[in-house]
Protein backbone atom coordinates (compact mmCIF):
# COMPACT_ATOMS: atom_id res chain seq x y z
CA UNK A 1 0.00 0.00 0.00
CA UNK A 2 2.95 2.54 1.02
CA UNK A 3 4.25 1.81 -2.58
CA UNK A 4 0.80 2.33 -4.05
CA UNK A 5 0.63 5.89 -2.73
CA UNK A 6 4.37 6.73 -3.87
CA UNK A 7 3.03 5.91 -7.34
CA UNK A 8 0.10 8.32 -6.98
CA UNK A 9 1.95 10.93 -5.19
CA UNK A 10 3.92 10.67 -8.62
CA UNK A 11 1.11 10.62 -10.96
CA UNK A 12 -0.58 13.70 -9.37
CA UNK A 13 2.69 15.73 -9.26
CA UNK A 14 2.90 15.23 -13.20
CA UNK A 15 -1.06 16.08 -13.69
CA UNK A 16 -0.56 19.46 -11.55
CA UNK A 17 2.87 19.87 -13.81
CA UNK A 18 0.58 19.23 -16.71
CA UNK A 19 -0.33 23.18 -18.06
CA UNK A 20 -2.31 22.04 -20.71
CA UNK A 21 -4.88 19.95 -18.43
CA UNK A 22 -4.75 22.70 -15.73
CA UNK A 23 -5.38 25.82 -18.33
CA UNK A 24 -8.13 23.66 -20.12
CA UNK A 25 -10.13 22.82 -16.31
CA UNK A 26 -9.84 25.65 -15.02
CA UNK A 27 -9.54 28.86 -17.75
CA UNK A 28 -11.09 27.48 -20.35
CA UNK A 29 -13.88 26.25 -18.48
CA UNK A 30 -14.40 30.29 -16.89
CA UNK A 31 -13.97 31.49 -20.07
CA UNK A 32 -16.48 29.38 -21.79
CA UNK A 33 -19.06 30.07 -18.65
CA UNK A 34 -18.55 33.77 -19.76
CA UNK A 35 -18.82 34.04 -22.96
CA UNK A 36 -21.76 31.71 -23.05
CA UNK A 37 -23.31 33.33 -20.04
CA UNK A 38 -22.93 36.62 -21.79
CA UNK A 39 -24.22 35.35 -25.30
CA UNK A 40 -27.30 34.00 -24.84
CA UNK A 41 -27.91 36.45 -21.20
CA UNK A 42 -30.52 38.03 -23.40
CA UNK A 43 -32.46 34.26 -23.44
CA UNK A 44 -33.31 34.76 -20.06
CA UNK A 45 -34.96 36.97 -17.20
CA UNK A 46 -31.70 37.85 -15.53
CA UNK A 47 -28.24 37.77 -16.90
CA UNK A 48 -27.58 35.82 -14.04
CA UNK A 49 -29.84 33.24 -14.95
CA UNK A 50 -27.49 32.44 -17.86
CA UNK A 51 -24.53 32.11 -15.74
CA UNK A 52 -26.25 29.93 -13.64
CA UNK A 53 -27.46 27.35 -16.68
CA UNK A 54 -24.25 27.24 -18.35
CA UNK A 55 -22.59 26.84 -14.82
CA UNK A 56 -23.87 23.94 -13.53
CA UNK A 57 -23.94 22.57 -17.34
CA UNK A 58 -20.25 23.13 -17.98
CA UNK A 59 -19.64 22.12 -14.62
CA UNK A 60 -21.52 18.47 -15.70
CA UNK A 61 -19.63 18.36 -19.16
CA UNK A 62 -16.15 18.83 -17.05
CA UNK A 63 -16.72 16.15 -14.96
CA UNK A 64 -17.67 13.98 -18.11
CA UNK A 65 -14.34 15.46 -19.67
CA UNK A 66 -12.60 14.01 -16.76
CA UNK A 67 -12.19 11.06 -18.93
CA UNK A 68 -9.52 12.66 -20.76
CA UNK A 69 -7.43 13.66 -18.10
CA UNK A 70 -7.38 9.69 -17.56
CA UNK A 71 -6.34 8.75 -21.03
CA UNK A 72 -3.22 11.44 -20.96
CA UNK A 73 -2.21 10.49 -17.73
CA UNK A 74 -2.47 6.88 -18.90
CA UNK A 75 -1.01 6.56 -22.28
CA UNK A 76 1.46 9.61 -22.44
CA UNK A 77 4.54 8.83 -24.49
CA UNK A 78 6.63 10.29 -21.58
CA UNK A 79 4.78 8.56 -18.92
CA UNK A 80 5.27 4.69 -20.36
CA UNK A 81 9.04 4.47 -19.15
CA UNK A 82 7.71 4.94 -15.61
CA UNK A 83 4.87 2.91 -15.92
CA UNK A 84 7.54 0.08 -17.40
CA UNK A 85 9.69 0.36 -14.62
CA UNK A 86 6.09 -0.01 -12.12
CA UNK A 87 4.90 -2.79 -13.74
CA UNK A 88 8.13 -5.14 -13.03
CA UNK A 89 8.78 -3.55 -9.50
CA UNK A 90 6.97 -5.84 -6.71
CA UNK A 91 4.03 -3.37 -6.53
CA UNK A 92 2.96 -5.00 -10.06
CA UNK A 93 0.60 -4.09 -12.65
CA UNK A 94 -2.21 -3.36 -11.13
CA UNK A 95 -1.08 -0.33 -9.54
CA UNK A 96 -0.04 1.05 -13.06
CA UNK A 97 -3.68 1.78 -14.20
CA UNK A 98 -5.77 2.33 -10.53
CA UNK A 99 -3.07 5.20 -9.55
CA UNK A 100 -3.33 6.88 -12.90
CA UNK A 101 -7.67 6.30 -12.52
CA UNK A 102 -6.89 8.00 -8.59
CA UNK A 103 -4.97 10.79 -9.75
CA UNK A 104 -6.90 11.74 -12.67
CA UNK A 105 -10.00 11.78 -9.96
CA UNK A 106 -8.74 13.55 -7.82
CA UNK A 107 -7.12 16.39 -10.09
CA UNK A 108 -10.31 16.78 -11.76
CA UNK A 109 -11.78 16.76 -8.42
CA UNK A 110 -9.88 19.29 -6.69
CA UNK A 111 -10.22 21.65 -9.92
CA UNK A 112 -13.72 21.49 -10.26
CA UNK A 113 -14.18 22.51 -6.72
CA UNK A 114 -11.62 25.22 -6.81
CA UNK A 115 -14.02 26.52 -9.97
CA UNK A 116 -17.25 26.34 -8.15
CA UNK A 117 -15.42 28.22 -5.28
CA UNK A 118 -14.80 31.26 -7.36
CA UNK A 119 -17.49 30.98 -9.90
CA UNK A 120 -20.62 30.82 -7.18
CA UNK A 121 -19.65 34.05 -5.41
CA UNK A 122 -18.98 35.85 -8.10
CA UNK A 123 -20.78 35.09 -10.84
CA UNK A 124 -23.80 34.25 -8.33
CA UNK A 125 -24.26 30.51 -9.28
CA UNK A 126 -26.28 29.21 -6.51
CA UNK A 127 -25.95 25.14 -5.90
CA UNK A 128 -29.57 24.68 -4.01
CA UNK A 129 -29.97 24.81 -0.30
CA UNK A 130 -27.92 22.03 0.48
CA UNK A 131 -24.53 22.61 -1.63
CA UNK A 132 -22.80 19.51 0.31
CA UNK A 133 -25.37 17.38 -1.72
CA UNK A 134 -23.98 19.16 -5.16
CA UNK A 135 -20.94 18.57 -3.82
CA UNK A 136 -20.81 15.10 -2.68
CA UNK A 137 -23.19 14.17 -6.17
CA UNK A 138 -19.58 15.34 -8.35
CA UNK A 139 -17.20 12.69 -7.08
CA UNK A 140 -19.02 9.41 -7.95
CA UNK A 141 -19.27 11.00 -11.45
CA UNK A 142 -15.71 12.55 -11.67
CA UNK A 143 -14.29 8.56 -10.56
CA UNK A 144 -16.47 7.04 -13.18
CA UNK A 145 -15.82 9.54 -15.93
CA UNK A 146 -11.94 8.36 -15.14
CA UNK A 147 -12.43 5.09 -14.99
CA UNK A 148 -14.09 4.80 -18.53
CA UNK A 149 -10.80 7.15 -19.60
CA UNK A 150 -8.96 4.16 -18.31
CA UNK A 151 -10.78 1.74 -19.67
CA UNK A 152 -10.38 2.85 -23.39
CA UNK A 153 -6.70 2.85 -22.88
CA UNK A 154 -7.00 -0.77 -22.03
CA UNK A 155 -9.47 -1.68 -24.62
CA UNK A 156 -7.72 0.61 -27.58
CA UNK A 157 -4.19 0.71 -26.37
CA UNK A 158 -3.22 4.06 -27.65
CA UNK A 159 -3.36 7.95 -26.74
CA UNK A 160 -4.60 9.07 -30.07
CA UNK A 161 -6.90 6.63 -30.64
CA UNK A 162 -8.85 6.63 -27.13
CA UNK A 163 -8.79 10.39 -27.01
CA UNK A 164 -10.47 11.09 -30.27
CA UNK A 165 -12.85 8.57 -29.40
CA UNK A 166 -13.79 9.66 -26.15
CA UNK A 167 -13.90 13.10 -27.19
CA UNK A 168 -16.50 12.60 -30.15
CA UNK A 169 -18.25 10.20 -27.55
CA UNK A 170 -18.37 13.00 -24.95
CA UNK A 171 -18.89 16.11 -27.16
CA UNK A 172 -22.18 13.98 -28.61
CA UNK A 173 -23.53 13.79 -25.58
CA UNK A 174 -22.41 17.04 -24.30
CA UNK A 175 -24.46 18.14 -27.55
CA UNK A 176 -27.95 16.41 -26.88
CA UNK A 177 -27.95 16.68 -23.19
CA UNK A 178 -27.58 21.04 -23.56
CA UNK A 179 -24.16 21.70 -22.61
CA UNK A 180 -24.15 24.25 -24.83
CA UNK A 181 -27.39 24.74 -24.88
CA UNK A 182 -31.00 23.79 -24.43
CA UNK A 183 -32.06 21.16 -26.66
CA UNK A 184 -35.60 21.27 -26.13
CA UNK A 185 -36.72 23.34 -28.56
CA UNK A 186 -34.71 21.78 -31.20
CA UNK A 187 -37.75 19.44 -32.23
CA UNK A 188 -39.08 16.26 -31.28
CA UNK A 189 -36.38 13.96 -32.73
CA UNK A 190 -33.69 15.72 -30.95
CA UNK A 191 -35.50 15.85 -27.93
CA UNK A 192 -36.04 12.21 -28.19
CA UNK A 193 -32.49 11.26 -28.16
CA UNK A 194 -31.17 13.62 -25.73
CA UNK A 195 -33.17 11.13 -23.44
CA UNK A 196 -30.08 8.59 -24.36
CA UNK A 197 -27.43 11.02 -23.57
CA UNK A 198 -26.07 11.00 -19.98
CA UNK A 199 -25.65 14.18 -19.87
CA UNK A 200 -29.02 15.21 -19.98
CA UNK A 201 -29.83 12.80 -17.16
CA UNK A 202 -26.60 14.09 -14.59
CA UNK A 203 -28.19 17.97 -15.92
CA UNK A 204 -31.64 16.45 -14.64
CA UNK A 205 -29.85 16.09 -10.84
CA UNK A 206 -27.64 18.37 -10.75
CA UNK A 207 -29.87 20.84 -11.45
CA UNK A 208 -32.62 19.53 -9.78
CA UNK A 209 -30.04 20.10 -6.59
CA UNK A 210 -29.00 23.26 -7.70
CA UNK A 211 -32.14 24.79 -8.90
CA UNK A 212 -34.90 23.00 -7.20
CA UNK A 213 -33.58 21.76 -3.88
CA UNK A 214 -34.86 18.21 -5.38
CA UNK A 215 -32.55 15.79 -4.17
CA UNK A 216 -34.55 12.74 -5.79
CA UNK A 217 -32.12 12.10 -8.03
CA UNK A 218 -29.08 11.28 -6.03
CA UNK A 219 -30.03 8.10 -4.99
CA UNK A 220 -30.19 6.88 -8.58
CA UNK A 221 -27.13 8.81 -9.72
CA UNK A 222 -25.42 7.31 -6.67
CA UNK A 223 -26.01 3.60 -7.19
CA UNK A 224 -25.61 4.10 -11.30
CA UNK A 225 -22.15 5.54 -10.80
CA UNK A 226 -21.14 3.16 -8.52
CA UNK A 227 -22.38 -0.19 -10.70
CA UNK A 228 -20.81 1.25 -13.98
CA UNK A 229 -17.78 1.90 -11.96
CA UNK A 230 -17.54 -1.28 -10.65
CA UNK A 231 -18.03 -2.91 -14.31
CA UNK A 232 -15.41 -0.84 -15.60
CA UNK A 233 -12.34 -1.54 -12.69
CA UNK A 234 -13.63 -5.23 -13.78
CA UNK A 235 -12.73 -4.49 -17.36
CA UNK A 236 -9.37 -2.89 -16.83
CA UNK A 237 -8.28 -5.64 -14.72
CA UNK A 238 -9.40 -8.05 -17.09
CA UNK A 239 -8.15 -6.24 -20.13
CA UNK A 240 -4.90 -4.39 -18.69
CA UNK A 241 -1.86 -6.05 -20.17
CA UNK A 242 1.79 -5.35 -19.64
CA UNK A 243 2.72 -6.22 -23.34
CA UNK A 244 1.45 -2.93 -24.17
CA UNK A 245 3.88 -0.75 -22.72
CA UNK A 246 6.43 -3.09 -24.63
Amino acid sequence: MRRFFSILCMDLKNLFKNPVLLGYNTLFAVLFILIMGYLCGGDYEHMSDAYQYYGVSFMIFGMLEGAMTASNCFMERDIKKPNLRIIYSPVGPTAVWLSKLTASFLFDYVLHLLLLAVLCPSLHITLGLHPLYFIALMAPVEFVSAAFGIFFCCVFHCEETTSTLLSTVISIFGFLGGTFFPTDGLGRTVALLSRFSPVRWLNDAFFSLACDNNSSYVLPVLIGTVVISAVLLGGCRLLFKTEDYL
